[in-house]
Parts: structure tokens; sequence; C-alpha cells
């Protein structure tokens, strides 16, 4: 019993080394530093992906409700982005994509004045959700290049 577990621990702790890449970040989460303010930011990400038809749908400015708690956090904003068409057709395919459908994205700004957008690699919903379906992940990989894309807007070497 003790040689199974220890087996199957070192197994899951292989399979999580795997996922790690750079500054402790994973292959799940992209995250894109920006040459913009916040808003901005957020603005030409949005703006990006209008034509692809992504809808802002929710906003959260979250050191506003810090502040409200007399806490201090640097700014930090998600917003939720729906592309109707794909969401409903994937969640046709599972519906527990629902806890993560809209996608979000989170902008943030360092104390050192450093603006970063992250947001969570679609592709990741394939294990998270066990998604098979052929249709379901091309358009997951439709979504995935379409953030990615966007992601340009805002990257260091976009002026």
């Amino acid at each position: 019993m003790k040689h199974t577990l220890a087996l199957l621990t070192l197994a899951a702790l292989l399979a999580l080394a795997g996922c790690s890449t750079k500054a402790g970040e994973t292959k799940f989460i992209r995250k894109v530093v920006s040459d913009y303010n916040t808003s901005q930011t957020i603005a030409r990400f949005t703006n990006a992906l209008k034509a692809k038809k992504y809808i802002p749908t929710h906003r959260m400015d979250h050191t506003v409700l810090a502040t409200q708690e007399k806490m201090y956090l640097k700014p930090t904003i998600s917003v939720d982005l729906s592309n109707p068409l794909i969401d409903s057709k994937l969640l046709d395919c599972n519906p527990t994509l629902a806890t993560d459908l809209p996608a979000r994205i989170g902008v943030y700004r360092e104390l050192s004045g450093q603006v970063t957008l992250v947001y969570t690699n679609p592709e990741y919903w394939t294990l998270k959700h066990n998604i098979k379906d052929k249709n379901c992940l091309e358009l997951i990989k439709i979504m995935a290049a379409d953030f990615d894309e966007a992601s340009g807007a805002v990257a260091k070497k976009a002026k």
C-alpha cells in the first residue's frame, strides 16, 4: 500500500512539474506584458476581439472592492468576454463549461508600473472538462487562437 501511494504521489508530482514554465507560470495561464495602462490594455484587447463577435459582458474592479474593505490592492480588473455562438456550442458539448464561460481576462498593474494581461488558455478546458468531441476541440482551438492574436494588441511589440 505504501509503495502504491508513493508511486501515485510521484506520478502526480511529475505531471504537475510538466505543466510549469518560467517564473512559476503554467501552460494553462497566458501572461502578456502590456505597453499600456490597465484601461487601455482592456480596451485594446477587447477591441481586437470585436470583429470576431466577442462581447465584454462584465467588468469588475477588484481594487474598488478592496478599498471598500479598507484593504490595499494593486490595480486589478477582470473582464468577462463572451462569443455567444462559440459559447453556446461549447456548452452544448459539455454543460460543465458553464464554470469557465464566459471566458475571463485579468489585467493588473505592479507597483513598478508594469501592466500585465492574463487569461486561462482555453485549451486547458479540454482537460478540465474532458472534451473529446472533434468539433468542440476545434472551437476551443479557435478561441485560444483568437485570444493569443488579440494579446498582440497589448504586447510590448505592439505600437
